[in-house]
């Protein structure tokens, strides 16, 4: 009995110390797979808003992606805080995918008709998030007073969803409203506790450090966005019973636009850390939501580019996408200033972050003018690679000063 006990311990760990979270390491396969599942909500948000693109559908796939992208990064956090290689850290993962599965089934009418079907699977998640960091407190008494609060707020966000299937919309989902704000405030309320609990400050101020692994996964969700939009041009390619040139020309035009978006992020941003401080954290954080979000709205957008090639673009559409494009941009740009300096880098990536705006500028203001798909799309990608080849130009200079002197 006791080999038995001795085996499941080994197996079934509790979570994580916290004061034990490496500060390198390498992002498993289950953290993969976990972030995989969430493909096919951003797939149903975005599909859902491509089928028709209104002031309504857009403010309704804003709200929904805001819950989405939050229930990926509370999952993301906990498991680089507290996850282990054991079985427990993947049975918790599995019921989380679960969880996020139901939610993907009813997102694309989840303001509506499968209202209930969602409320439910999202208070489900807020449940297993609850428990897992109200068991995080018990086994990491250093962690305590952190551990409570993310439990606690969970808690109220699953009870808020929950208690919403027992009232009718729109009272439904201003009670989903209230408790997505609750939680959109957590990381900032949870940075005061320094202040009025001091046991905690030492633990604020080590989760106020992202690690590597950390910033991966934004990197790996904002390659989730991205195939959303290879997906809207393939889709919309799909939609043509026969090819022709032009079709392939802004199809061609609309993968460039993922290419060049997946570029500006790579380069500029990725596996870069924010500077030290609470304010850098929080923006770098918080940026990722727009621009992820613009991101999926481009894919939306160019379905519908794709599928009207041929004929005259819909103003709609039109604005959806130089509006989403501009998103992306300055989110980028915004990202970019939270950066800790590069001393090689740091005038070649301050100039491609001033032609980052202006580039978001001319595009949005592209919507106003009645321009076909092909030169429309020809201009984005043109204004696009701006800031990239600013900045190579700059770092070349900066190089060839350096090798003179």
């Amino acid at each position: 009995m006791s080999i038995l006990l001795r085996n499941f311990r080994r197996w079934w760990q509790p979570p994580r110390n916290f004061a034990e979270r490496p500060a390198h390491r390498q992002v498993t396969f289950l953290e993969l797979f976990y972030d995989l599942v969430y493909v096919v909500l951003i797939a149903q948000l975005t599909h859902a808003l491509a089928a028709k693109i209104d002031a309504r559908h857009i403010a309704e796939f804003a709200f929904m992606f805001i819950i989405a992208w939050w229930a990926w990064l509370n999952g993301a956090s906990y498991h680089d805080f507290h996850g282990n290689n054991d079985i427990r850290t993947r049975v918790f993962t599995f019921l989380q995918m679960f969880t996020v599965a139901a939610m993907a089934l009813f997102a694309h009418d989840a303001l509506s008709e499968t209202s209930l079907g969602f409320a439910l699977s999202y208070a489900a998640f807020q449940i297993i998030l609850t428990y897992l960091w109200w068991r995080t407190g018990v086994y990491d008494p250093a962690h305590r007073p952190i551990s409570r609060f993310y439990a606690g707020v969970f808690l109220l966000c699953a009870i808020l969803f929950a208690a919403s299937v027992f009232v009718e919309p729109p009272q439904r989902f201003f009670l989903w409203g209230i408790a997505t704000l609750i939680s959109i405030l957590l990381p900032p309320l949870i940075l005061t506790l320094r202040r009025r609990i001091p046991a905690a400050e030492l633990q604020v101020e080590a989760s106020a450090r992202p690690t590597a692994s950390l910033v991966e996964r934004f990197g790996l969700f904002t390659i989730i966005v991205l195939g959303e939009v290879i997906v809207g041009v393939v889709q919309g390619l799909a939609s043509h019973h026969g090819l022709s040139w032009r079709v392939g020309v802004i199809a061609s035009l609309g993968l460039a636009i993922a290419f060049v978006a997946w570029w500006l992020y790579f380069d500029f941003v990725s596996h870069r850390f924010p500077r030290p401080g609470n304010t850098s954290l929080l923006v770098w954080t918080y940026a990722h939501l727009p621009v992820t979000a613009g991101i999926a709205i481009v894919g939306a957008a160019l379905l519908n580019v794709v599928e009207q090639a041929g004929e005259a673009l819909l103003v709609e559409v039109r604005w959806l996408l130089v509006c989403a494009i501009g998103i992306v941009l300055v989110g980028i740009a915004v990202m970019l200033h939270t950066l800790e300096p590069h001393e090689e880098l740091a005038q070649s990536r301050r100039m491609g972050k001033i032609v980052m705006v202006l580039a978001a500028v001319a595009i949005v203001a592209l919507g106003s003018f009645s321009l076909e798909a092909i030169p429309m799309l020809g201009i984005i990608v043109a204004l696009m690679l701006a800031p990239v080849s600013t900045a190579l130009v700059s770092w070349i200079k900066q190089v060839e000063t350096k090798t003179a002197q």
